[in-house]
């Protein structure tokens, strides 16, 4: 019995020594490395690059990926196909086993924060085409987030498991929702093109909220109160100088411009700042964006997947 014990033992402390070979990184060229990417293999060599325990952090890989975050054709199928591996297997990759027998779980984030910061990098430029656009790299993407709107915050939440490529794909997914709603603003009210363009916002803050409170983290992203508020503080801010008709907000504008949040905080008081959000959300109603605004709503609901504040 001890000598058997002793072999076991000894098979054990072999297994951990080996452990998985060293991958083979994608070729240093992108036209070649979309090749591997999109074919057949691609997603094995997702799997092996990013699951592999680096020694550097997973920075000599990570710099394989930078072109992705650049914009052209190649690049954005570059990008959607790594979100669609990242959606893909977001499970795996929130506990990847580590340590001796892979028995100890941690993230890819925690594994390979170098990694994981690349990619973020690399796909903030194009967040936004996850949820609408018109680019046809991103249909399928965009197609497979329509259909299962929780998709967008799985692929986040690979992300916030780590402070700074999960502040990166925070702020992408602010800074996106923004280009929208000024959009929708800027498309004739409650028309396809302004629903769409809230939809794809109120998506992009609902998955963001949601990746955030899953991991518990302090990444600062708004809930859907206040997101819904900034939403329409932002389109009313586009309005109200060529409206000449803003009566229920005319206490709020000065010199034709719709006053900011911080400035109506500091004329008023903090206990105005209720009354405030409510003309907004009801003036932009009067001008056309209600349905609209209830899109935002129920897409923030619906990508975020966590009870709502």
């Amino acid at each position: 019995m001890i000598r058997l014990l002793g072999v076991l033992a000894a098979a054990l402390v072999t297994v951990t020594a080996c452990g998985a070979s060293t991958p083979e990184l994608p070729p240093d060229s992108p036209p070649e490395m979309l090749s591997v990417l999109t074919g057949d293999r691609g997603d094995d060599v997702l799997d092996n690059v990013t699951t592999y325990e680096w020694d550097d952090d997973g920075t000599a890989a990570g710099a394989r990926f930078t072109w992705i975050g650049e914009d052209d054709e190649a690049a954005n199928q570059g990008a959607a196909r790594l979100a669609e591996y990242l959606i893909a297997d977001h499970g795996k990759l929130t506990a990847i086993g580590s340590g001796f027998l892979g028995l100890t779980k941690v993230s890819a984030a925690q594994m390979n924060p170098q990694l994981t910061r690349a990619y973020a990098t690399s796909l903030a430029p194009h967040v936004g085409e996850f949820v609408g656009g018109h680019r046809r790299e991103f249909e399928s993407l965009r197609v497979q987030i329509a259909d299962n709107p929780l998709a967008l915050r799985n692929l986040l939440s690979v992300f916030v498991a780590d402070p700074e490529p999960g502040r990166t794909a925070v702020e992408a997914t602010h800074a996106a929702a923004e280009q929208y709603e000024e959009a929708a603003a800027a498309a004739p009210p409650d028309s396809r093109e302004s629903v769409a363009a809230l939809r794809a916002a109120g998506a992009l803050l609902g998955a963001a909220y949601g990746a955030v409170e899953m991991a518990d983290s302090d990444i600062p992203t708004p809930s859907s109160g206040p997101a819904t508020s900034e939403m329409a503080v932002r389109i009313a801010t586009i309005l109200v100088p060529a409206d000449p008709n803003a009566a229920i907000l005319s206490k709020y504008v000065e010199d034709g411009r719709l006053m900011s949040p911080a400035a109506v905080q500091n004329k008023f008081s903090d206990t105005a700042m209720r009354t405030y959000y409510l003309d907004v959300q009801n003036y932009i109603g009067t001008k056309g964006f209600e349905d609209g605004n209830n899109t935002f709503v129920a897409a923030f609901k619906d990508s975020s997947g966590v009870p709502l504040s």
